[in-house]
């Protein structure tokens, strides 16, 4: 399983984008090798408040609904994960970890599976479980 970051969804979705080819090829290949790609729910409200700068709230919806039906699981935040992340915030006092990310890193440390699609530098730097020391293996 591969957890979906808003930076990868936006960028598969907006043609514009600086990272737009490289994720329509990441896509493809995710999706040969039959991996589920997963993500949580605020990053849906995060990418659907992004593509709402450029097109019609009836437009973002169907952006978004079509990742669902293109089979990206979604994955209900536990109250755990909140608690979560309002430690990453403290611990990682130093980065500018966004909610909606430290929301996912607890998300993916709660679910073990540590494979990220991403093409933010966050998901590169953060160090998960408790001694802080697993990497993310980051899919672009």
């Amino acid at each position: 399983m591969v957890f979906a970051d808003t930076s990868a969804l936006y960028a598969f979705l907006v043609v514009g984008d600086a990272h737009h080819q490289e994720a329509v090829g990441a896509e493809r290949m995710l999706r040969e090798r039959r991996e589920q790609l997963w993500t949580i729910d605020p990053v849906f409200t995060e990418l659907w408040l992004l593509l709402r700068r450029d097109v019609r709230p009836e437009v973002c919806d169907g952006l978004v609904r079509g990742l669902l039906e293109r089979g990206l699981q979604r994955d209900t935040l536990e109250p755990r994960d909140y608690l979560r992340a309002w430690e990453v915030g403290r611990d990682w006092a130093d980065q500018d970890f966004s909610l909606t990310d430290r929301q996912a890193f607890a998300a993916i440390e709660r679910s073990r599976q540590y494979r990220a699609w991403s093409y933010d530098r966050d998901f590169a730097i953060i160090r998960v479980g408790g001694a802080r020391n697993r990497a993310l293996d980051v899919v672009r």
